[in-house]
């Protein structure tokens, strides 16, 4: 079948449907890294990427809310998530009139360097930078 075909052999991406804008706090004005992902989460021979990190970011509504019901495990006020293939981020806030999230980022977390683990989370979100986005 071609879909069990294409999911041997397709690179995966990143896309965020319902964005939401991230930013976070702490994170330098106009700095920007990269983060590594696989190419395919099964399939190392198939490479990495790098994905852009900026203070901005987009993730996917149904991965904040405001008040979470019992067993939520992604983004709320309080609470640490990691974001997937790169640092762990405790929400300081969401403003409602600009539809913004406020974070905070822990900068000895990166994933893939000696600090990943030092901070345990129950959550993991995907997201996007902003400025090196497409709609």
């Amino acid at each position: 079948c071609m879909r069990e075909h294409l999911n041997e052999v397709a690179p995966r991406r990143i896309a965020v449907l319902d964005p939401v804008k991230l930013v976070i706090e702490n994170y330098p004005q106009g700095k920007e890294e990269e983060c590594e992902a696989p190419n395919h989460p099964q399939k190392p021979e198939l490479g990495r990427r790098k994905l852009p990190l900026s203070r901005e970011l987009w993730i996917e509504r149904e991965d904040f809310s405001e008040n979470p019901p019992k067993g939520y495990f992604r983004l709320f006020p309080g609470n640490k998530v990691r974001l997937r293939y790169g640092y762990v981020v405790e929400c300081t806030g969401y403003d409602p009139a600009t539809d913004t999230v406020r974070c905070t980022y822990y900068p000895d977390t990166k994933s893939g360097t000696a600090g990943a683990e030092t901070i345990k989370v129950k959550g993991n979100i995907h997201w996007l930078s902003a400025k090196h986005s497409h709609p």
